[in-house]
């Protein structure tokens, strides 16, 4: 059975510093690391999974809290997990937050295209689908 909890590198830290908090995917008697966009200036702001001695130290836990409870649901939807590596299981994990954004940004500008065509702005809508489109496949050029 494979878990998830919050950690930090010391021996990786950045130029400047500071730290990126982590989640590491425990499975098999091995870890395999999801990076995340949160940044702590010191490794003492970091204890026990939790981002300590900060004024946003609240702010940055919910927020923390809320990811690693999206990756849980995602792990726990994985059927036969004993069948996958540490590192397929985390390869799973971020292609699936990857398409659920994906979709969530493709589901939002599909809507407003739509109310737009409703409404009779018919060039308006054609432009930002082409935007849209775009921007898509530059996206996944990056990933």
């Amino acid at each position: 059975m494979a878990t998830l909890k919050l950690t930090i590198f010391k021996a990786k830290v950045l130029k400047d510093g500071r730290h990126k908090i982590r989640i590491a995917v425990c499975h098999k008697h091995e870890t395999a690391y999801i990076i995340t966009n949160f940044i702590i200036d010191h490794e003492s702001q970091f204890k026990n999974g939790q981002v300590v001695k900060r004024p946003d130290a609240s702010i940055l836990n919910t927020k923390l809290r809320n990811l690693l409870n999206e990756y849980q649901e995602e792990l726990d939807s994985i059927k036969n997990q004993a069948a996958y590596s540490c590192s397929q299981l985390r390869n799973i994990l971020v292609k699936r937050q990857s398409i659920q954004n994906e979709n969530s940004f493709q589901s939002v500008c599909k809507w407003y295209e739509e109310e737009l065509r409703e409404n009779g702005s018919y060039k308006y809508a054609e432009m930002l689908e082409r935007n849209r489109r775009y921007f898509t496949e530059f996206t996944k050029k990056l990933f």
